[in-house]
């Protein structure tokens, strides 16, 4: 899979004119490498914040819906309550 950003800084380096030898090859091998890493592990932890904060949501909603909630109007009677005389 080839990298456009790759791409381009091999292109710019050769329109400069320099001569590339084996050490600026390595270089810009380093450079690119550790610009991936880092693209890569900024990625990952959007992933895992997002992730963690969709987790949290659902737990949030789950634990409020965990128990069911009687809701009792106090001028009705319910179903299991004596009529009032």
């Amino acid at each position: 899979m080839s990298d456009p950003l790759e791409q381009r800084l091999k292109a710019l380096m050769q329109q400069a004119g320099e001569q590339n030898d084996a050490h600026e090859d390595e270089r810009l091998d380093r450079v690119l490498h550790q610009a991936h890493l880092r693209g890569g592990l900024l990625d990952l932890l959007t992933l895992f914040a997002r992730w963690g904060w969709v987790v949290s949501e659902g737990g949030a909603r789950g634990v409020r819906h965990a128990r069911p909630v009687r809701r009792v109007n106090p001028t009705s009677p319910g179903p299991c309550d004596p009529p009032a005389e």
